[in-house]
């Protein structure tokens, strides 16, 4: 299991913006084959943050959402205005609940 956690930075005037059309995608990626969490919020207007929380089955199933083409279209339309730098991805094994 990959996940995929942190930060995006923008300007904040666009944080608003860049929030919501992250969130017009997590009902269809919900949808997709392999995703088990995709999640966006506003974390910090001021610095123009969104908190990040992706949970996908494997290395493919990420590579195939990040394939698709309102994926591509967001990124392509946000290259030049946003810092992923703060978004990690983890390789996740031994799940298990929170008092486990």
């Amino acid at each position: 299991m990959l996940v995929l956690a942190g930060h995006l930075k923008t300007s904040p005037h666009l944080v608003a913006d860049l929030a919501a059309a992250l969130r017009a995608l997590v009902e269809p990626t919900l949808r997709e084959p392999g995703c088990l969490a995709y999640h966006f919020a506003l974390d910090d207007p001021a610095a123009g943050t969104v908190l990040v929380y992706e949970r996908w089955s494997d290395e493919a199933a990420l590579a195939a959402h990040l394939g698709q083409p309102a994926v591509q279209e967001l990124l392509g339309g946000w290259v030049d205005r946003i810092d992923i730098s703060g978004v990690r991805k983890f390789d996740a094994a031994n799940e298990r609940g929170f008092t486990d």
